[in-house]
């Protein structure tokens, strides 16, 4: 395709498109031919789905290997699991419709695939129901069957694996590890976001997955390489950036991939020859105000003392200590019980993320608005 803009948003393109990660492909590689399953641990936007989808393709030219990505984001149950999990499953390895039908029907009773009309479209469609009187463990068993049955490596990734411990089903853990520990044909990345459950998952002595994978926790691309990236596209486009601006880009986004990629492709999408600071914080501004119905909306969920703590966590960058008192008389904050009460429940949000230097507003934008919120 020609003159397409570089910085994918949303979605995995090519290799072409993927910035470095050198180093996490070589575990995924080690891992899964050393037949070890990996739990791949990192907050939201920073690349974890690029990542497998990037390693899968790196996979697809070995024909005696396949591979399943599995997103588990908006599943609340083991029905929704179930479903979700034999429509990744369902059409892998069978084709042809009849043969689909008639192979995976007679190991997988508990679910009846059938063929429907798309009222829009006019094409048909593969749409799944569970049968009457059929349990969940005993579907799971017969999907994993299905997957011992044919004749390859297999690698799977379920994407925000967290949702499982959410489920109300008592034992869907214990349930999906007794099968996962008994398929020799298959190999899986626990993929998520929330590192404390997934640590939990994995590292307690009484959960059912305990030490069942080797830990992969993803963080941000290393600085030079990713402007060495930035760099490169811009130039390939016969666009100019100076050092000064990557370094801006870089310090806007946090180096989180998504916010990196989004600004890149904003500035890109300009088609003016020459980059420099004033123009990335142009179209920094720009977003942000696109943005503003989004960040309106955080605004309408939070409680005055939750909104005024978050600005004051935006306006610091990175907080190591948000109870301390200096913090607190600095922002003209609550007592610290209040700030305690305050920040698990926007951890607890998602609205901010806690990490290895400290505290911070996950939302990036979101974060950058509400700097400028006091200026």
């Amino acid at each position: 395709m020609k003159n397409i803009n570089p910085f994918i948003i949303g979605r995995y393109e090519s290799e072409a498109y993927f910035c470095n990660r050198t180093e996490e492909i070589k575990r995924l590689e080690n891992a899964f031919k050393n037949q070890r399953n990996l739990t791949l641990i990192s907050p939201r936007r920073l690349g974890k789905t690029g990542l497998i989808l990037h390693f899968f393709k790196s996979l697809a030219k070995e024909k005696e290997t396949s591979t399943l990505y599995i997103d588990l984001m908006h599943t609340r149950n083991l029905d929704q699991f179930i479903k979700t999990f034999a429509k990744a499953v369902i059409g892998k390895y069978d084709t042809r419709t009849d043969r689909l039908m008639q192979t995976f029907g007679k190991i997988v009773k508990g679910i009846r695939p059938s063929i429907t009309i798309d009222d829009m479209t006019g094409k048909p469609t593969l749409e799944f129901n569970l049968q009457p009187g059929s349990s969940n463990e005993t579907t799971i068993q017969e999907i994993f069957s299905y997957l011992k049955s044919q004749n390859k490596r297999i690698i799977i990734a379920f994407d925000e694996f967290q949702q499982v411990e959410s489920y109300p089903e008592a034992g869907a853990e214990a349930i999906l590890r007794s099968e996962i520990q008994q398929i020799t044909n298959t190999n899986f990345i626990y993929s998520g976001s929330q590192k404390h459950m997934l640590s939990a998952m994995f590292g307690d002595t009484n959960r059912p997955f305990y030490q069942s994978a080797e830990f992969l926790n993803l963080g941000k691309i290393a600085r030079e390489e990713y402007k060495k990236f930035i760099l490169d596209k811009f130039n390939a486009g016969k666009l100019s950036i100076d050092s000064d601006s990557l370094e801006l880009i870089l310090d806007l986004t946090e180096s989180y991939t998504w916010y990196v990629q989004y600004l890149c492709n904003k500035l890109y999408g300009l088609n003016i020859r020459k980059i420099d600071n004033n123009l990335v914080i142009e179209t920094l501004l720009n977003i942000l105000k696109e943005q503003e119905v989004i960040f309106y909306s955080y605004r309408n969920l939070l409680t005055e003392l939750q909104f005024e703590f978050l600005k004051a966590i935006a306006t610091e960058g990175s907080v190591k200590m948000p109870t301390s008192k200096d913090f607190i008389q600095k922002h003209k904050l609550t007592a610290a019980s209040t700030i305690k009460t305050n920040l698990d429940s926007l951890i607890q949000k998602e609205m901010i993320l806690a990490d290895d230097e400290g505290f911070k507003v996950y939302d990036v934008f979101f974060a950058q608005w509400l700097k400028r919120m006091n200026n």
